[in-house]
């Protein structure tokens, strides 16, 4: 991980949104992000992380292959080093099933992907401003 002031981690199978979401996300020189393309990975990543290399906030998509999102959230949340991580499903549904079941698993937040890279743009700089700038977090006192 290098010195950057944020870390991001986006978890998305699908290689063109990935693409979409780091090129938003270059626009910020304060976030370093860390894509992974499944649950799986992820939760590899955390396991043999330091605790002081965690990152500041995870972006997760929740149908994956192998470990989906939903799973990655048990996982998350049942940890006691990693359960503070906030965590924004970002997903292509918004089937009020979906989004409950997500929040009952502990998201912090669940977004609906924008249909426009536009739209992704402002919503990830919206994202950014609040979780990364304005919420006070055990990884961002």
């Amino acid at each position: 991980m290098k010195n950057a002031t944020f870390c991001i981690y986006a978890v998305d199978d699908d290689d063109d949104d990935r693409v979409l979401i780091e090129t938003a996300l270059k626009a910020y020189s304060d976030c370093e992000v860390t894509f992974f393309s499944d649950g799986e990975a992820l939760l590899a990543e955390l396991s043999t992380s330091p605790e002081d290399k965690l990152p500041t906030l995870i972006l997760l998509d929740l149908d994956m292959p192998r470990v989906n999102g939903y799973e990655v959230l048990e996982s998350l949340r049942t940890s006691p080093t990693l359960r503070s991580i906030p965590v924004l499903v970002l997903s292509g549904t918004r089937d009020e099933q979906t989004v409950r079941k997500a929040y009952e698993l502990g998201a912090n937040a669940f977004m609906s992907k924008p249909n426009t890279f536009l739209e992704l743009n402002g919503l990830l700089q919206l994202t950014h401003t609040y979780w990364l700038k304005t919420v006070h977090t055990p990884k961002n006192p």
